[in-house]
C-alpha cells in the first residue's frame, strides 16, 4: 500500500534543482529555455533575506545579461570602479575597458535580485516550489535519480524523479552532503558580516573597499566594504580569512564592529540608522567540495564552493558555474548520454583551476598580517600596479592568460619590502 501511494504522489520532471538562489535559479533559467522540464524546489519564499555585500563586478553583470536579467533596469545601482583606502592612501580604479566585460559592476539586494532571477526561470518555463524542502536524495542502483520533497511543513514528503540532481542549496549544502559530498579542509574558507545603513554618505558611484582592519595595535586579516544600495542606503560589512592562523578567535561580527567603529562619525553609522541586524555567513572558496559531482547529481554555486578566493565574489560563480551545468546536461538529455554531465568537474577545473590555485596562494600569503602590512603600504600608492590587481582579483582576464602566474607572482614580489 505504502509503494503505491509513493507511486501516485511522485512527481516526474527532466531535472531537480535544489535551492532556488542565483545558482538554483540560472541552472533551472538555462534548462528550461532549452525545453527541460525542471522542478525547482526550496524552504524558503521569496522574496527573502540573504547574507551578501549585494555587489557584482563586470563578470557577474556579464552572467546576468545570460541569464536574461537587464542589470541597466531601475532597482540595480550602476557602479563605475573601485575605491581603496589604506596605508593612507585613496585610489579610485575604473572598470577596465575590455572586449568580454561590461565596464560597470551593479549593487542590487538579494532580497530583491534573488527574486527576480527565480521569476526569470519560472518565465521560462520551470517549476517553482518554494517553501518545500529537499529532505534525502532518492538513490537507484548508485544514482541520485530525485529527492523525497516535504512541500508544506506537516505535509508527508512526496517523491521526485528526475534523470539529473543539482545541488544548490548553498554554502552548507545538506542536500549534497547527504549524497556522501564533503568539503576539503585545504581549501580556504572566509565569514562575512553585513548590515544596511541609512546615511548621508554617498560613494559616488563606486565599491569602496578598505584593505586594512586595526584591532587596536593588531592588524586583522580581512578587509572593509561599503557598497551604495540606493540613495541614503549603504551595505556595510567586513570579511576574514581561515588562512589567518588566529582565525578562530576573531569572528565575523567581531571583524565587522572594529570596520564600522573606524569609519568617519558624519557618516552617522548609528543603531538608530541601522536598518536590520548584523548578518553573518560563509564564503566557501575555490571549489572546495569533493567530489562536485556524484552519478545524477551535480553541484553548482556556493554548493560547489565556487567563491572567489582573491575578492570573496559568489554571485558571478553562481551563475556561471548554473550555466555551465545546464549546458552539460541539456546535451546528456538531448543525446541520451548521461555521461556528459559528469565532464562537469573536469570543466569547472579547466575553467577555474588556476585562476583558484592562484587565489590560495593569494590568501595564504594575506593571512600573515605582516604581508598583508607590506602589500599595503607598498602596493596602493602603485596605481598601474593596483589597476592590474584590480583586473586580476575581479577575474576580468578569465584566468586563461598564458602568462598569467608570472604576471601575478612578480606583481606580488613588487609588492613586497625589500627588507
Amino acid at each position: 500500500l505504502q509503494g503505491g501511494l509513493a507511486e501516485m504522489s511522485a512527481t516526474e520532471a527532466d531535472v531537480l534543482v535544489v535551492g532556488g538562489g542565483p545558482a538554483g535559479a540560472a541552472t533551472a533559467a538555462h534548462l528550461a529555455r532549452n525545453g527541460a522540464d525542471v522542478v525547482v524546489v526550496d524552504k524558503a519564499t521569496f522574496p527573502r533575506e540573504k547574507v551578501c555585500g549585494d555587489g557584482l563586478t563586470p563578470r557577474g553583470v556579464k552572467a546576468l545579461h545570460r541569464v536574461g536579467v537587464d542589470p541597466t533596469e531601475p532597482g540595480f545601482v550602476s557602479v563605475r570602479g573601485l575605491r581603496t583606502h589604506g596605508a593612507g592612501v585613496k585610489l579610485e580604479l575604473p572598470w577596465p575597458r575590455l572586449r568580454d566585460f561590461p565596464d560597470f559592476g551593479v549593487v542590487r539586494t538579494r532580497h530583491d535580485l534573488d527574486h527576480l532571477l527565480l521569476q526569470r526561470a519560472q518565465k521560462d518555463g520551470a517549476r517553482v516550489w518554494e517553501g518545500a524542502e529537499a529532505l534525502e536524495p532518492r538513490v537507484e542502483r548508485g544514482w541520485v535519480a530525485g529527492a523525497m520533497v516535504r512541500r508544506q511543513p506537516d505535509a508527508a514528503p512526496v517523491e521526485v524523479r528526475a534523470r539529473f540532481v543539482v545541488a544548490c542549496d548553498g554554502a552548507s549544502s545538506r542536500f549534497a552532503q547527504r549524497a556522501g559530498v564533503r568539503r576539503d579542509p585545504s581549501r580556504p574558507i572566509g565569514v562575512a558580516a553585513r548590515r544596511y545603513y541609512r546615511s548621508p554618505h554617498d560613494p559616488g558611484g563606486m565599491f569602496e573597499s578598505w584593505l586594512e582592519l586595526w584591532d587596536g595595535p593588531r592588524q586583522l586579516p580581512g578587509y572593509g566594504w561599503v557598497f551604495p544600495v540606493e540613495p541614503g542606503l549603504l551595505n556595510v560589512g567586513a570579511g576574514l580569512i581561515n588562512t589567518y592562523r588566529r582565525f578562530r578567535d576573531v569572528s565575523a561580527r567581531h571583524a565587522f564592529d572594529v570596520f564600522a567603529r573606524g569609519l568617519p562619525p558624519e557618516w552617522a553609522l548609528t543603531e538608530e540608522n541601522a536598518v536590520g541586524p548584523v548578518l553573518s555567513g560563509p564564503l566557501p572558496t575555490s571549489l572546495n567540495r569533493r567530489p562536485l559531482a556524484t552519478p545524477g547529481l551535480l553541484l553548482v554555486g556556493d554548493a560547489a564552493g565556487a567563491v572567489n578566493p582573491f575578492n570573496g565574489e559568489g554571485i558571478a560563480y553562481a551563475l556561471e558555474t548554473g550555466e555551465l551545468a545546464a549546458e552539460l546536461i541539456h546535451a546528456a538529455i538531448e543525446r541520451d548520454r548521461p555521461a556528459l554531465a559528469h565532464l562537469y568537474p573536469i570543466e569547472l577545473r579547466r575553467r577555474y583551476g588556476r585562476y583558484f590555485t592562484l587565489g590560495r596562494a593569494f590568501v595564504k600569503l594575506i593571512g600573515n598580517p605582516a604581508v598583508m602590512r607590506a602589500a599595503t603600504r607598498y602596493g596602493l600608492p602603485r596605481r598601474r600596479l593596483m589597476a592590474f590587481l584590480l583586473r586580476t582579483m575581479a577575474n576580468l582576464t578569465d584566468g586563461r592568460d598564458g602568462d598569467l602566474e608570472d604576471r601575478v607572482l612578480h606583481a606580488l614580489v613588487r609588492l613586497a619590502p625589500e627588507r
